[in-house]
């Protein structure tokens, strides 16, 4: 009797793991507090602010490497689009050779560089209609993934 009932406790909790990653995000998109939510759930600072348009904006980090969250398309608190951004201060900069062809060789993470030749990486997702939690977390660890890979690229390590 023990085993069934720990079986049907382990069953209850994975469904539940189950079902809040599938968990279907609001049509108009998630709020400031929401993505900060979820950043926090995975094991990310979450420092919430607002941008200069006064739409909420997220400072955070992964492996060492600081990046924002801000938000586009916004209607009242929900927004409909986030975007992951990395800048890098680098000695010399980066060639305009060098960053196109990590944009012509890699797919999703993008790169500009600034007016000092300062390298930053972009990564744009939609977070409405009917996008699901466990998309958001793909589109997250593309993000980080691909944000290491590119620390490398430039050598940031």
């Amino acid at each position: 009797m023990k085993f069934a009932v720990a079986g049907l406790a382990m069953a209850a909790a994975v469904f539940a793991a189950s079902a809040a990653s599938a968990a279907t995000i609001h049509d108009g998109g998630m709020t400031g507090p929401e993505v900060a939510a979820w950043l926090k759930e995975k094991g990310y600072r979450a420092d919430l602010s607002k941008d200069d348009a006064g739409d909420p904006m997220i400072s955070s980090a992964a492996d060492g490497i600081t990046f924002k969250v801000y938000f586009y398309d916004c209607e009242g608190p929900r927004c409909k689009a986030i975007q992951f951004s990395a800048g890098f201060d680098l000695k010399d900069g980066l060639s305009a050779a060098q960053a196109n062809r990590w944009n012509r060789e890699n797919r999703y993470l993008k790169v500009y560089l600034d007016d000092d030749s300062d390298p930053y990486v972009q990564y744009d997702v939609n977070v409405n209609a009917g996008r699901t939690m466990s998309g958001l977390d793909d589109d997250f660890s593309v993000w980080t993934g691909m944000l290491g890979d590119f620390a490398e690229f430039i050598d940031w390590r």
